[in-house]
């Protein structure tokens, strides 16, 4: 083979190689952390520009539901994005290739810590994209690991909330949340799926991942119906979604 066409086989390779690299699901990480819906946009069309799946990110993004309705100026959060922190626990979002040893490595966790934080793993060896998962990270100023923060007192910060919102949500001031959260340096910039510790309430439930009507009822001593009748704004009784602040009492 003489050099002219050696030079050109080497630059076929080269391309061909540049090719792969830019439709492997490391292109996801061209997208960030989260990407802002624009008109014409699909979940397909999000899912194929940020290297990864229509089912992922219906799990990352819990208010997408099982449908495909989505708007122009949504933020959608994506695979490998780390929400804030509450007293050393984490929000992730799972990323392809993840496993939960790997992540107990990688924050310095355990594998039984992640276990006994998201109950809804029945195998330690089956974890998905785009998955939801509270992971304490080890740190300077964390303490031990213990239980993760009780059921109703953390809340996650949906489009178009400030800390006022929230704040008028569960009948507090904007003072008392920012003493329950010193992570919170700056009270005007808080972000979608943030973890937010409110002052726990007797009257209302912030809806967590595997979480149904009738489950809520049953820990409340409740009954569907009466739930239904607490809260009108649920016109379907069997689609809740994480984060959702319901009045049990």
């Amino acid at each position: 083979m003489n050099t002219k066409k050696f030079l050109q086989l080497f630059v076929l390779i080269a391309m061909l190689l540049t090719s792969l690299a830019f439709t492997s699901p490391a292109y996801a990480a061209w997208c960030g952390t989260s990407v802002t819906v624009v008109s014409g946009d699909t979940l397909r069309k999000i899912a194929n520009r940020c290297g990864t799946t229509v089912s992922a990110l219906q799990r990352a993004n819990p208010e997408i539901g099982s449908g495909n309705l989505i708007y122009p100026g949504q933020v959608l959060l994506l695979p490998g994005t780390i929400l804030g922190s509450d007293g050393g626990y984490l929000i992730y979002i799972v990323a392809r290739g993840d496993t939960v040893k790997g992540l107990a490595a990688r924050f310095g966790s355990t594998v039984d810590s992640i276990l006994a934080s998201n109950p809804e793993i029945r195998n330690v060896n089956l974890i998905y994209e785009g998955q939801r998962l509270t992971i304490y990270s080890a740190g300077p100023g964390n303490p031990p690991p213990g239980n993760p923060p009780p059921s109703g007192q953390v809340y996650y910060a949906q489009r178009g909330d400030t800390l006022r919102k929230i704040a008028a949500k569960f009948g507090t001031t904007v003072d008392a949340l920012l003493r329950l959260n010193p992570q919170i340096t700056n009270p005007n910039l808080i972000y979608v799926g943030q973890a937010i510790t409110v002052p726990g309430a007797a009257s209302t439930y912030v809806v967590r991942r595997g979480d149904t009507l009738r489950i809520i009822a049953n820990k409340f001593g409740t009954t569907v119906e009466a739930l239904l009748a607490l809260n009108p704004k649920i016109t379907n009784p069997n689609r809740i979604y994480v984060g959702q602040v319901i009045t049990v009492r």
